[in-house]
């Protein structure tokens, strides 16, 4: 291979990245705008055109992108549930090998951050939107059906799966209805709380 030819690829690749760059870029504000529109104005009064003109491009690029806005708010979901499964598979992967349930939940302190920085909006604005709902919350049954095959020595029970989805699902309601994350004393008095009920492996 030529050094010319060397040089073109890179400028292929670098273009390339910058268009990657561009259209990630404009994923991110078009959802957020419609978040904001949603939470603003309800899902039902909502158009493309709103959408477009809240992020400040044209129809056309919007339909580059999403086919319309139930396919913009299928996205999100998926995005959200995206979320749920690597932070419960980070905390499988905690148990697994050998951390306490305790110190497992001060360990997604992180994840429980990003939660309420990143997720916090998109989530209230998915919970307006009663068929988004829906898929949501099935879909985070899905997810933990899976992740307690990988954690438990047996499959997981209808009780298991409804009980900690049950946690979780509180646990969800209070960042977004509060607003701040829970103190390390909060998380600790939880974390005892769980261990006496479920007990401790």
């Amino acid at each position: 291979m030529t050094l010319k030819t060397t040089k073109l690829l890179k400028l292929v690749m670098e273009g390339t990245n910058m268009t990657d760059l561009r259209i990630k870029k404009t994923d991110a504000i078009i959802s957020t705008s419609f978040v904001d529109l949603v939470l603003e104005k309800g899902f039902d009064n909502v158009t493309v055109k709103d959408i477009a003109s809240r992020s400040m491009i044209n129809r056309k690029t919007f339909y580059a992108h999403y086919e319309d806005k139930f396919a913009l708010t299928d996205k999100i979901g998926q995005d959200i549930l995206n979320w749920f499964t690597k932070t419960l598979q980070k905390r499988a992967s905690l148990l697994n090998q050998g951390v306490t349930l305790s110190n497992a939940i001060s360990k997604i302190e992180q994840e429980l951050r990003q939660l309420l920085i990143h997720w916090n909006r998109p989530i209230k604005a998915i919970m307006t939107i009663p068929e988004a709902r829906i898929q949501l919350i099935d879909g985070l049954k899905g997810i933990l059906e899976m992740q307690l095959q990988a954690v438990l020595a047996h499959p997981g029970s209808e009780l298991e799966v409804n009980a900690i989805g049950g946690i979780m699902l509180g646990m969800i309601k209070y960042y977004l209805q509060t607003n701040s994350l829970p103190s390390q004393e909060e998380l600790k008095q939880l974390s005892n709380s769980l261990v006496l009920i479920f007990g401790e492996s």
